[in-house]
């Protein structure tokens, strides 16, 4: 067999068998040095070798790649109600995503595996608003035929809070934001977002979209994120946002969170949060101070008194008040039943007493996906 034969024949057979670099040029040399017959008997068998490789891994590629039908079905286990609802909602939300990534060309496969999302159904019941249902989703996942640099973001959420990265306490029942956010109802949002996978919790990021429910209105935002330590058991965070949506036109925030621990149970936590809008052209703020516990690793008490008002509100503290939230598995260890309790003081004018109102609210949370531990890789 001629010399060239058997090099490329040898490095076959080192690729099928993803041999080292050092082992390949091992067989290379006894192939071409080798002539007797059991070096030939050896080189024989490692042919047939390569060429059962070669055509396994062929069937293992073939079995890898996915069909669009095959796409986004997900076998998780369990035959009662609520695993198949789990089922059916992970599938129909993940060719949700399928389908969006496959706007932009079928060059690359979309990979399930990459999905990731939660939803959240509930309600919360105001003396002084009244009833109000809830539906919150979000989605994360990459769109490979987009860029693999990106991120892609699908959910139903608050629109103001979440463009302008105020958001506190995301999606859980018993969450008070900034109160220009009361009246923020919730919409669909779509957006592609960036975020350097080399900075960690600090750097840049950057996100683009539009609200797809009552009308297509674009925006887009930049953040700057850091996080640094001051102790083995204390760390702080910052967010400086400049946002842009185009019904409200330009705005720009910041946040400040503060997280002490307190031995394996306890978490205690500070934040404040600022922003102003061309729209409102005033700012507004809110602060606040958190007591988590936890009873195990699933189940969990939250407390919070919180502050907030606005620049050109007559009323120097138009409102304070103090929030309880409880959290549990409920059926399946991913699914949550989550109760809160918010008991508020507030007034319009100076010369007012504060009135007292309280709100009940009863939500359940399915997790779609490794969501939370996916959210800390990614930092979303």
């Amino acid at each position: 067999m001629p010399l060239r034969s058997i090099i490329l024949k040898s490095l076959t057979c080192c690729q099928a068998k993803r041999l080292s670099t050092i082992l390949c040029f091992t067989a290379i040399t006894i192939a071409t040095v080798g002539t007797s017959p059991v070096l030939a008997e050896s080189q024989s068998i490692q042919e047939r070798d390569s060429k059962t490789n070669i055509v396994l891994d062929e069937i293992h590629a073939s079995e890898v790649t996915k069909t669009p039908e095959e796409q986004c079905v997900f076998n998780h286990p369990g035959e009662e109600w609520v695993d198949g609802m789990r089922r059916g909602t992970h599938s129909r939300l993940c060719r949700s995503a399928l389908w969006i990534d496959g706007l932009f060309g079928e060059e690359h496969e979309f990979n399930d595996k990459d999905f990731r999302g939660k939803v959240s159904l509930g309600f919360r019941h105001d003396e002084k608003d009244g009833f109000d249902p809830r539906l919150r989703v979000r989605i994360k996942t990459k769109l490979p035929n987009v860029s693999n640099k990106f991120n892609a973001f699908i959910g139903r959420v608050e629109e103001d809070s979440y463009i302008s990265n105020t958001e506190s306490n995301k999606d859980r029942v018993n969450a008070v934001g900034l109160r220009s956010n009361d009246n923020d109802d919730a919409e669909w949002l779509v957006g592609l977002g960036y975020r350097n996978p080399n900075t960690r919790a600090n750097g840049f990021d950057l996100s683009v979209g539009a609200k797809l429910s009552s009308g297509l209105s674009p925006y887009a935002k930049v953040a700057h994120r850091y996080m640094f330590e001051t102790s083995a058991e204390t760390y702080w965070r910052t967010t400086q946002t400049v946002f842009w949506r185009r019904d409200d036109g330009f705005g720009v925030s910041s946040n400040l969170d503060y997280t002490h621990l307190l031995g394996d149970r306890d978490i205690v936590e500070w934040d404040g949060r600022i922003k102003y809008t061309e729209d409102d052209e005033q700012w507004e703020w809110i602060t606040g101070s958190t007591w988590h516990h936890s009873f195990s690793n699933t189940k969990g008490l939250s407390s919070r008194i919180y502050v907030r008002g606005e620049e050109k509100n007559p009323v120097s503290i138009p409102e304070y008040g103090l929030t309880f939230t409880y959290v549990r598995p409920f059926l399946r260890p991913w699914l949550f039943v989550e109760t809160g309790v918010d008991f508020r003081w507030e007034k319009d004018f100076e010369y007012q007493r504060y009135e007292s109102v309280v709100r009940f609210g009863l939500q359940f949370e399915m997790l779609l996906g490794d969501y939370y531990s996916r959210n800390r890789k990614y930092n979303d």
